[in-house]
């Protein structure tokens, strides 16, 4: 993944994502929660940042996780969140991870309506 080359990094995102949910390796987790809006912790977007997910981050409404190549993927979907200046938006957070402990945010999105 090039974090300087953005299209072809979303690119490289979308084929991992379709590889994942094809392949055995990819769990999917989804909790059935109320559309309650979670308040999401400020995160810098670079690979320089390491984030420790599973200490601090909320729980998703749903978890998409695989691998691809040596790297590990999270993508991690909030009903109605807040985050940054979205206000009571749909996110989604994509991360990878060298050693499955040490995250750094890929991608953030928010579905318009």
């Amino acid at each position: 993944m090039n974090p300087r080359n953005p299209a072809k990094g979303a690119l490289a995102v979308a084929a991992a994502l379709a590889a994942c949910t094809l392949a055995a390796a990819c769990q999917t987790a989804v909790s059935t929660g109320g559309p309650e809006a979670v308040h999401l912790p400020f995160l810098k977007n670079t690979p320089n940042e390491c984030y420790y997910l599973d200490d601090f981050m909320p729980v998703p409404d749903s978890v998409v996780s695989g691998k691809n190549g040596a790297l590990d993927l999270r993508y991690y979907s909030y009903k109605m969140a807040n985050y940054k200046e979205w206000r009571l938006k749909q996110i989604m957070l994509s991360f990878y991870s060298k050693n499955g402990r040490c995250w750094s945010l890929f991608e953030e999105y928010y579905v318009a309506e």
